[in-house]
């Protein structure tokens, strides 16, 4: 009864490991040698990379907006710029959220959109640093009893806010974090050196 007719027919093999395929702006892409599997890998890496975009534009509206309150509820407070950059940036931060929370988007647009985001969190921990500067006065103007304190730590809880966003939720590349994480570091040091050692000698102990 097990003569050849009944012998099973094998079924074509997929081969299920990535291999490098070609070579784009100097990184080689990987994919699979299956068409069918490629694609569907495509289109779940994508939906993967989409969710991790929505949560870090969602901590990064909590943020600014949270911020945005706080500073409008202090009463006795002027209008600084950092201030009124957090409703802006809350503004901008929803607009991208709204925008890569569609139902048909692409890999380049979800890339524009993670830079994008990277940028704007770069202006939102720069403009939390501890500038002295009062809109409309200059220094000596800012100096009054109900000037706002600027001290060492100001904006570092932000810095490392878009920090672990941009490692561990933006779609971007390791190298393009690591220069992001650098660069704002760099910033808040440099902003806290030039403005806060004239009022506050020891700004190198913190």
């Amino acid at each position: 009864m097990n003569g050849p007719a009944m012998e099973e027919v094998p079924f074509p093999r997929v081969r299920t490991r990535r291999r490098k395929s070609r070579c784009l702006a100097g990184a080689c892409e990987r994919e699979f040698d299956c068409k069918e599997l490629e694609t569907l890998f495509q289109k779940y890496n994508l939906k993967l990379e989409q969710t991790a975009t929505l949560k870090a534009l969602a901590i990064l509206i909590l943020a600014a907006s949270a911020l945005a309150l706080v500073e409008l509820l202090s009463a006795g407070s002027r209008f600084t710029v950092s201030k009124g950059s957090h409703p802006v940036h809350c503004v901008i931060f929803t607009s991208l959220f709204i925008v890569t929370n569609v139902k048909y988007l692409q890999v380049t647009q979800l890339q524009q959109i993670a830079r994008l985001a990277l940028l704007f969190s770069f202006t939102f921990a720069l403009l939390c640093c501890p500038f002295p500067l009062v809109l409309g006065h200059g220094t000596q103007g800012a100096q009054g009893p109900d000037a706002p304190s600027t001290t060492p730590e100001q904006g570092v809880w932000q810095l490392m806010l878009v920090t672990f966003v941009a490692y561990s939720l933006l779609p971007v590349r390791t190298l393009l974090a690591v220069l992001f994480g650098i660069l704002v570091a760099a910033s808040h040091f440099i902003v806290t050196a030039t403005s806060v050692t004239a009022r506050k000698p020891r700004v190198w102990t913190p």
